[in-house]
């Protein structure tokens, strides 16, 4: 699994789910984060957080180094998914932070699917 220091600041009780270049992680039900690192779009590649819309700002403002997708030139996509960009200066600090929000429950990180319910 790409960046798996994150597991150290996470809860133990995760399900992770592989797929192609894509982790998917799973707490309480829900799902929180997907670990992304491909060849392909590399632009992608970090930790995507599950949250809603209504969240984006205040998670942006706490964690500065949250992003929404953007796909091409400067085309952001409207998305209740944010991107923790691999790239970034301070992703490790970022991602601790975010994995801090999970372990301590923060309503604004995680959505309920169907494929979650049943974990």
């Amino acid at each position: 699994m790409p960046f798996d220091f994150i597991l150290n600041y996470l809860p133990r009780k995760l399900i992770i789910q592989p797929a192609i270049g894509m982790f998917y992680i799973y707490f309480d039900k829900k799902i929180v984060l997907i670990a992304r690192q491909t060849a392909k779009n590399k632009q992608h590649n970090g930790l995507w957080i599950a949250t809603n819309r209504e969240y984006h700002a205040g998670l942006k403002e706490e964690i500065p180094a949250i992003t929404d997708f953007v796909f091409d030139e400067d085309k952001t996509i409207d998305s209740a998914w944010l991107l923790l960009s691999e790239g970034h200066d301070d992703f490790e600090n970022a991602a601790g932070a975010v994995c801090e929000l999970i372990s301590n429950r923060d309503k604004r990180i995680g959505r309920v699917t169907k494929k979650s319910e049943l974990m």
